[in-house]
């Protein structure tokens, strides 16, 4: 591990994974905070080599070269292949045909579920040989952390709170308020951080919680909230997000699994990301410009796409009105809303409804950004831990500061929300401080940053792979199965 340090604050630029003992903040939370050395020092140089992208290396193609599929859960082997999973094609990141282990990953996902329980019984299942079994990586630590786990559940982290469901509620109504005042003032610029920032972004916030069942504990309930929250707040599908968000949960940072790393020629998150995510034309210089660009252009462009194209063709698709209902009352609804506290016409209100939209994707994605896209990717036919993928490849940021708690709708908490991703957000700023003693018993690198720390990391990344791609090209390589 190389730590570049610059006025107190370093950058880990770990080319694969290590141990590594972290310096305790005044409140005991271990702090690595982020800045930007020389060009070369500690500078992350993944995958290096050319590389041929081919469908072979896709995880549901590699599912179909298997007469029978099979997941391994507590030490059971089930029998996945004719089973249509409700969550899509996640399961084939968890095969254990690839030496993987669903065990964890079915746990947390499923955590609410009595269904998702009833149908793996169901499934064909048998004992896996413990003669013949590949040891489980981790596997110590794992029962530790599933013990910790139950002491969390005892203490009511996982319960909860209907106050705070309510306050999420009343937060939201109040910026919307806000927001519709101040446009009425014809305060326009004022208006569109408000409706897009701590309107539209919490939106967000609260229709990602929706989507993990860890809002109201009720999945039902979750979901219609979700359906809202992303309809109407975002214009967006929490059904399209939730089947896009689990693939980066299970896995986060893999190649070829996580869909927040599948962004090119948008944007490069990595050294490699041109070769290995799916062939798609680029340019040099628009790279070159991606930290400049991701936020005000990129961010907003991915958000209109959503709109427009990628969540209402899911809505039809799938035959979900009620998503499709939601996102349409979005364009309509807070259009004439616009329009009825200004007198302007229906184009100029829809103009300003568009402007609070591609400012709240700026928003969201620069935040979502900050948790893991500077972090080291993992390659794509190697398998990690439950707690590896979420220590190793995502952060933390500032979790003792209530503000940024606020700013970022508690998922700054990214190490604890992939841990246990159906824990309620707001009890996850405790569980950090909490989490230290578990990581320096089995010496795991917890990464906590500043806030500022996190986006100078975000920011520096996209400038060296940005850098990179400008000076190097692209180092694909001809493949017949391509």
């Amino acid at each position: 591990m190389c730590v570049e340090t610059t006025e107190g604050t370093s950058r880990t630029m770990a080319n694969e994974r290590t141990s590594s003992s972290s310096s305790l903040s005044e409140g005991g939370t271990p702090t690595v905070t982020v800045g930007m050395g020389s060009e070369d020092a500690g500078k992350k140089t993944r995958n290096a080599s050319a590389t041929a992208w081919t469908k072979e290396l896709e995880p549901h193609t590699i599912a179909k070269t298997f007469e029978r599929r099979y997941v391994t859960i507590e030490g059971v082997e089930y029998d996945v292949t004719d089973f249509k999973h409700p969550g899509g094609s996640v399961i084939y990141y968890m095969l254990s045909n690839t030496g993987a282990d669903a065990t964890e990953a079915f746990k947390e996902f499923h955590y609410r579920s009595k269904k998702a329980r009833k149908a793996l019984a169901a499934l064909p299942h048998k004992p896996v040989d413990a003669a013949t079994r590949e040891p489980i990586e981790d596997e110590a630590m794992l029962k530790d952390f599933a013990q910790w786990r139950k002491e969390l559940e005892r203490e009511g982290f996982f319960k909860p709170s209907p106050a705070h469901v309510a306050y999420r509620f009343a937060e939201l109504a109040a910026m919307f308020a806000l927001g519709t005042a101040l446009m009425h003032a014809r305060w326009h610029v004022a208006s569109v951080i408000v409706y897009s920032c701590f309107f539209g972004a919490r939106c967000g916030w609260v229709q990602h919680e929706g989507g993990h069942n860890s809002l109201t504990g009720n999945i039902w309930w979750d979901k219609r909230i979700q359906a809202f929250a992303a309809g109407f707040g975002l214009a967006s599908s929490g059904d399209m997000w939730n089947n896009m968000h689990n693939k980066h949960h299970a896995t986060p940072q893999k190649v070829r699994h996580d869909m927040d790393l599948d962004t090119t020629p948008a944007v490069a998150f990595f050294n490699s990301a041109v070769e290995e995510n799916r062939p798609r034309g680029f340019s040099k210089l628009w790279l070159r410009l991606q930290a400049w660009t991701f936020v005000p252009v990129t961010s907003g462009m991915v958000l209109f796409f959503w709109m427009f194209v990628l969540h209402p063709r899911n809505a039809l698709r799938r035959k979900s009105f009620e998503e499709a209902a939601w996102m349409f009352s979005a364009h309509v609804i807070r259009t004439a809303v616009i329009k009825a506290v200004t007198g302007y016409s229906w184009l100029a209100s829809y103009g300003l409804f568009a402007a609070t939209m591609w400012a709240s994707g700026c928003y969201l994605f620069a935040h979502f950004s900050t948790s893991h896209t500077h972090l080291d990717v993992v390659p794509s036919d190697k398998h990690l831990s439950w707690v590896r993928y979420a220590v190793d490849h995502t952060i933390d940021i500032n979790p003792n500061n209530s503000v940024v708690n606020w700013l970022m709708g508690y998922l700054n908490c990214q190490v604890i929300h992939h841990l246990f991703p159906d824990m309620p957000q707001f009890r996850q700023p405790e569980v950090s401080r909490r989490f230290v003693p578990f990581a320096k018993k089995w010496n795991l690198n917890y990464k906590v940053l500043t806030y500022y720390g996190a986006w100078k990391a975000t920011f520096g990344n996209l400038n060296d792979v940005g850098k990179h791609y400008y000076v190097h090209g692209s180092q694909r390589v001809k493949s017949k199965s391509a």
